[in-house]
């Protein structure tokens, strides 16, 4: 059975590629060879905790975005003597 340290993770738009140095990995475009220098190299568990970041800034933006989604609903039944605003 193959190592799989030795395989490459498609993420989104981008992949992380094994180096030569079994503890680090190196996120490289999709259009790019595998081998690319242009990416960017770290360990996993630098890898980890960008994804861990990653996940806490989505959950703060989705936050905010259902803030301003009650807002505007709020907003749009008041505008409405019919409506009633389920904020109140």
């Amino acid at each position: 059975m193959p190592d799989p340290r030795a395989l490459r993770i498609d993420v989104g738009p981008f992949h992380l590629a094994p180096t030569p140095d079994a503890s680090t990995w190196t996120a490289v475009p999709r259009g790019d060879a595998a081998g690319s220098a242009s990416g960017i190299s770290a360990g996993w568990g630098e890898w980890v905790a960008f994804a861990a970041q990653v996940l806490r800034a989505d959950e703060l933006w989705r936050s905010v975005e259902a803030r301003g989604d009650a807002w505007d609903e709020g907003f749009a039944a008041a505008r409405d003597a019919r409506a009633v605003n389920p904020y109140r």
